[in-house]
Formats: structure tokens, sequence, C-alpha cells
């Protein structure tokens, strides 16, 4: 079995397919049932001992992706504080409900899913690809703080008349464009189609500063009816602020993967060419994972992310602690007393303004009684 298992492994590494550990265990147990004796009992689980035994004897390493360094997260935390204390103001100033606030981001999923981590014969570094690396899907995710889930919105390059054969599936929209990414006509498509108007309620929408989220002709269409409130997060900000990115996406994608894993290490529902490269998933695959992901993600999650992300964590500074970007130790651990100082601004200054209203009204009344005293009965 083994010995399959590693001429099945090199195989796919020569033509430079992705193997991760999800699909050796997967494939393992495959070869199993086909190379055992049927008449004996013995049953193989293909378990993270044996994985582990496996590489050691078989010299196979695991390497990890490299990433690109991103700018010290020190430089967001004042854009960060007011990004919070400007959307709880809009919030309790408009009284608006967990169920009208909105979190949606767009993220590209490729058709190759390659993670980050991939089983490698002894190479210290190895090229990775399936064919596949410049076909691309966009995947937009939205959900309200209560936890409830809007349908996915799916982009695909091209594709028009497979696309309008998947305009009547349940739970999901798919759209296309030239490129496979979202643009102007789109971002207002998914606001109809995916958010919608029928609300008499005000509501929140928080979103990245993409360009299109904050063009005139979107300006424009939120206008029409949907008693919507723009919160758009700063550039450079949403790895530490947004909820979709800091706590649905991993868990997201890695259902994807797992998907993916499983139909790469399976012998079925594969398409090859003439000169024998294998073919994408279907796209009609490709939404099906999205939506088993979409559905696996757990409701409680998504509440709490906008809690970890300052969207509904208490104005008065009671749920600070919660807020991940600002836990000691992490990214931007001084913000959190640079919010405690800004909500307690914004509280002296509300007291303020009631002080000034309640004088006025004062004012107002002694005036008017005034007037009563002046007034000798006689219209005088």
């Amino acid at each position: 079995m083994e010995e399959h298992l590693c001429n099945w492994i090199h195989s796919m590494r020569e033509r430079h397919h992705p193997v991760s550990r999800k699909m050796i265990r997967t494939k393992a147990k495959e070869i199993f049932g086909y190379v055992s004796d049927s008449k004996n009992d013995e049953t193989f689980t293909a378990s993270a001992g044996w994985l582990r035994r496996f590489l050691k004897r078989n010299d196979f390493s695991v390497r990890r992706r490299t990433t690109v360094a991103q700018k010290d997260a020190r430089h967001f935390t004042e854009k960060l504080v007011n990004f919070i204390t400007h959307t709880a103001r809009i919030i309790e100033t408009t009284n608006i409900q967990p169920r009208n606030i909105i979190a949606m981001d767009e993220t590209a999923m490729y058709f190759d899913m390659v993670g980050s981590t991939a089983v490698v014969p002894g190479a210290r570094s190895v090229p990775l690809e399936t064919g596949h690396e410049k076909c691309h899907l966009t995947v937009v995710l939205s959900a309200k703080a209560d936890g409830t889930k809007l349908q996915p919105y799916v982009v695909f390059k091209g594709a028009i008349k497979e696309v309008e054969a998947m305009q009547n599936l349940n739970g999901v929209v798919v759209a296309t464009s030239k490129n496979g990414w979202m643009n102007e006509e789109l971002t207002a498509d998914w606001l109809r189609r995916v958010v919608g108007k029928l609300n008499f309620a005000p509501r929140l929408l928080a979103w990245d500063s993409y360009r299109w989220h904050i063009s005139e002709a979107i300006k424009t269409e939120l206008k029409r009816g949907y008693n919507m409130t723009m919160a758009v997060i700063p550039c450079g900000c949403t790895k530490y602020i947004q909820a979709p990115g800091v706590v649905w996406n991993q868990a997201f994608k890695a259902s994807l993967q797992e998907s993916y894993d499983d139909w790469m290490a399976g012998d079925g529902d594969k398409e090859h060419t003439v000169g024998g490269n294998m073919r994408a998933p279907a796209r009609h695959l490709l939404v099906s994972w999205v939506l088993q992901a979409w559905e696996n993600l757990d409701t409680e999650r998504l509440k709490n992310s906008f809690k970890v992300c300052g969207l509904t964590a208490a104005s008065d500074g009671s749920e600070d602690h919660l807020i991940h970007c600002f836990k000691e130790g992490g990214p931007c651990a001084s913000g959190r007393e640079l919010l405690s100082q800004a909500r307690r601004a914004v509280a002296s200054a509300a007291v303020t303004e009631e002080n000034g209203r309640q004088e006025e009204s004062d004012e107002d009344e002694e005036f008017a009684n005034e007037l009563l005293i002046e007034d000798d009965g006689h219209g005088n």
C-alpha cells in the first residue's frame, strides 16, 4: 500500500500538483481498500501517527508557503480606534439593531486551491502548480451581527452560458465578469440581489475601501431605498478589524480546501486534456463547495466576529477586552488604552451637550415664567 502511495505522491509532484497531508490520508485509505486481502478483517484508519511515521520512513517533508511582510500594525492603531468609535456613534445615535448590521468581504479563490503546506520528497523548495493557478473565482460573503448568513455571491470569469444555467440554484447567487473580479455593476447587483431594499429600520454596512465600494455610483445606489449607512474600513486595517477577514475566511477556506483535497485524492469527477493535463474542477462543483463551506461556518462564530472586531462591542467599554487586535501581546495592544480615552472623550462631550441642552431648556422656561409674571391678567 505504501509503495503505491509513494508512487502516487511522486507522480503528483512531478506534475507540480500540491499534495497535502489530508490528501495522503484519504488516498492511503483508498489504496488500502483495493490492495488488502479481502478475507482479512483488518481495518486501516490512516491515523495521524501513521502519517508521521510514513513521511519519515520515505523521506518526505512538509514545506510551508512563504508570505510577504506587511507594514507594522502600530501604524494603523489610531485609524482602528477612530473607526470603532465612529461606527459606535452611528449605531448608538440611529439605534441600529444587530440584525441590521452587515459585514461583507470579497475573496479570490483559485481553482487549484494550493494549501499553505505541501508534502514533498526531501527538497527544500519546490514549485507548486496544477495548470489552473491563473483560473480564479470571486466569492462575496456577508452576514449580520445576529449570526444571519446572507447568500454567497460567486463571480466567475466568462462562462456566460454556464452561469446562466446556475441562476436557479438555491442559496447562492452566481454572476460573471470579464476578468472574474467584482466591479461597480456587480457591486450594485450584490446590493440588490443579496442585501435588498425591503427594510424600514436603519442599517449599517461595514466593508473595506475597495474603489467600487466608495464610488459615486454605489453611493447613489445606496440612496435608493436601502436605508443604509456605510462604515468604510480604512485602507490597510482590514486584517485587524474586518470580521470576515479576521474570523470567517480562514474556516471557510479550510472547508473549501478539504473538499478540494478529497476531490484531488479521489479518482472520480476529473477530466483531462488531450495532452494529459488535468482540467480544473467544474464550476458547478466549485459552487457546491462554496455552499457547503458557508453552511459549515458556525453561527456563533459569525456573531462573535462582530464583537472581536469592535462593531458590536458595548460603547461603554465593558467589552473592549474582546477586541482581538487590542489584546495584550497583540499587534495593536496600545489601541485598548487609546480606545478607552476616545470613549471617555465621547462620553464627556455627550454630557456637555446634554448640559447645554438642559441650560437652554431652563432659560426658555425662565423666560416663559417672566412673561407670566409680567402679565397682569389684563393682557398687559
